[in-house]
């Protein structure tokens, strides 16, 4: 079998394909990029309400004392420090990136904010306190300054009713 000039490829031709091949290549790559963030995004916007939504049950189980009035030591775990329903305060607490509370920002992917409000619209404001309006706040990520944070905001309304 004999081989002859006509049979190769030229340099032009391998030139040319290797162009084709590394604009490829560098199309492909610069779409990981995106892929990345849209992924965190659609995990933050999964994992926010989640969080949110134990946090709110939480507090919602423990609204009410023995003696029928909001509580005012609710905790949510492990947490030491506990929410008090029947006045307006600020607790900061946070989450991993499995959305497990902990006291520690070292390793946390969420930052949460619970703000409460004794006196929210619609009910006689305290005292006695009859309900609290309690407001979470997931941010991400956890430990960035606040303008750079996206932040979800989930609110309810606590009742002795």
């Amino acid at each position: 079998m004999t081989h002859n000039a006509a049979d190769a490829f030229s340099l032009a031709e391998v030139v040319i394909a290797l162009g084709v091949i590394a604009i490829a290549t560098t199309a492909i790559l610069a779409v990981f990029p995106v892929a990345l963030t849209t992924g965190h995004s659609a995990q933050d916007a999964t994992r926010a309400p989640e969080i949110a939504q134990s946090i709110i049950a939480s507090l919602a189980a423990q609204a009410m004392n023995a003696q029928g009035n909001l509580n005012t030591a609710a905790t949510i775990p492990p947490a030491t420090t506990p929410v008090d329903l029947t006045s307006s305060t600020q607790y900061i607490t946070y989450a991993d990136n499995d959305g497990q509370l902990t006291d520690s920002a070292s390793n946390a992917a969420y930052k949460i904010t619970i703000f409460t409000n004794n006196s929210p619209p619609g009910f006689p404001t305290p005292p006695p306190a009859y309900a609290n309006q309690v407001t979470v706040r997931v941010a991400a990520p956890a430990i960035a300054p606040a303008a750079n944070q996206t932040y979800r905001d989930y609110v309810r309304i606590i009742s002795k009713y």
